[in-house]
C-alpha cells in the first residue's frame, strides 16, 4: 500500500511540474482570513484526487499537494488543495465565487463556484498496469 501511494504521489508531482505547477500560493486557499475582510468565504471545491490501477476495484489517494486551482482563464495559479496522509486523496480548498479551472490528476475542470456552494471533484488518473 505504500508503495502504491508513493507511486501515485509520483505521478501526481510529475503532472503538476509538467504542467509548469510551483508552489505559487499560500496552502489550501485563495483567500487569506482577515477579520476586518467581512464574513468568511462559504463556497469552495472538495473531493479526492488520486490514481486507478487498471483493473482495481478502487483508486489509491494521493498525499501532499494533490490539487490545483486556475483563474478563470486557466493562465494563474491561485490556490492548492492538499491532501494529509491521515485522509489520503480528501481535498478541500475555500474559494470565492467565481469561475475557476481546476487541475488534478484525472485533467482540468472548468468550474463556477456561486455563493454557499460546495462542489465535489473528483480527479483520478487511469495508472498503467497493475500496482
Amino acid at each position: 500500500m505504500r508503495h502504491t501511494i508513493s507511486l501515485v504521489a509520483a505521478v501526481v508531482m510529475i503532472l503538476g511540474v509538467s504542467r509548469g505547477i510551483g508552489a505559487q500560493t499560500s496552502a489550501n486557499s485563495s483567500v487569506s482570513p482577515s477579520k476586518a475582510a467581512g464574513p468568511p468565504i462559504q463556497s469552495g471545491v472538495y473531493g479526492f484526487s488520486g490514481g486507478k490501477a487498471a483493473g482495481a476495484d478502487y483508486a489509491e489517494g494521493v498525499v501532499g499537494e494533490c490539487i490545483w486551482i486556475f483563474d478563470q482563464a486557466n493562465k494563474t495559479q491561485i490556490a492548492k488543495g492538499e491532501c494529509s496522509e491521515r485522509n489520503p486523496g480528501k481535498f478541500r480548498v475555500v474559494l470565492k465565487p467565481g469561475h475557476y479551472v481546476v487541475h488534478g490528476p484525472g485533467g482540468n475542470k472548468p468550474i463556477e463556484v456561486k455563493p454557499g456552494q460546495w462542489i465535489n471533484i473528483e480527479s483520478v488518473t487511469l495508472l498503467p498496469g497493475r500496482l
